[in-house]
């Protein structure tokens, strides 16, 4: 776990697992825990430039992708640390790439690939998945020896990106690079889109301009949870005082995960879940 700088106030935590028994690897990003993060949370202006640096990076003509301001620069503000001074997402990505390259438990055993996080961690796992994604479809060296797909799997993630960002993702979902699972609890606030007021005030950027990504399993308090493709929330249709933050809470995802109900969803692969969310080509 890569914690080393990390504070009381946050900051960006991650680790890589390699599981030797399961036959993947996954990069896991912590959720918020102090101030720090509280301000990047919060920070939803659109960044243009640091995922969309080139004309190479973008896949769909005539847009616009951006990306949450505070969880971008997270990704990609040089890693406190680094002797190469490279960003922390470059840092991650060379660690996964070296796994997949070099460790003899790994090389030649059909590895898969998997992001994961709650809340933050969900928001950095989506846009990390992204950015591996992204750079595997442009055949880019830093990624060269990563599977074709890559898969994340979040929890109460809160929007990363506008829709021209969601047709860039939508482009590599086509083109087979990339997954999302994306699990969320009904009446849990931070997954939603329009922040309504007072609470927008204490958020910079503007909420509306934000949509989701991938297939959502939306977890109910007492009944088998619902499977759709994307199914972007405004915070208003999800707020119940004074309890939505109860239901953004680790405890609750595992209570409502562990429901008898869900069990045989769980059955299903990646693949059928996208199957059984519908169209995700539009």
């Amino acid at each position: 776990y890569d914690d080393e700088f990390s504070t009381k106030s946050g900051g960006l935590v991650y680790g890589v697992v390699v599981n030797l028994t399961r036959k993947w690897i996954t990069v896991v990003f912590r959720g918020t825990v102090g101030t720090t993060d509280a301000f990047t949370d919060r920070d939803c202006r659109l960044d243009h430039e640091s995922f969309f640096e080139s004309e190479d990076d973008i896949f769909v003509s005539g847009g616009k992708p951006g990306t949450h301001m505070g969880f971008t620069t997270y990704l990609c503000d040089e890693k406190k640390g680094d002797q190469d001074g490279r960003k922390s997402l470059d840092r991650i990505l060379a660690c996964v790439n070296e796994e997949f390259k070099s460790n003899p438990d790994v090389v030649g055993k059909d590895f898969d690939l998997y992001v994961t996080g709650h809340s933050l961690g969900g928001g950095l796992a989506n846009l990390f998945s992204f950015k591996a994604a992204q750079l595997k479809a442009n055949n880019d060296e830093s990624v060269k020896y990563l599977p074709e797909k890559i898969t994340a799997l979040t929890y109460a993630a809160p929007c990363v990106g506008n829709d021209d960002y969601n047709k860039e993702f939508q482009y590599l979902e086509k083109k087979g690079n990339l997954r999302h699972i994306r699990i969320a609890n009904e009446q849990d606030v931070v997954p939603t889109n329009n922040i309504i007021p007072p609470v927008s005030l204490a958020f910079k950027g503007n909420s509306k301009l934000y949509t989701q990504n991938g297939v959502n399993l939306f977890l109910h308090a007492d009944k088998e949870l619902t499977v759709d493709y994307r199914a972007t929330k405004s915070s208003g249709s999800q707020l119940k005082i004074p309890k939505s933050l109860d239901f953004h809470m680790v405890t609750e995802y595992y209570k409502r995960v562990e429901l008898l109900a869900n069990k045989k969803v769980y059955q299903q692969t990646v693949e059928e879940l996208y199957n059984a969310a519908g169209d995700f080509t539009n």
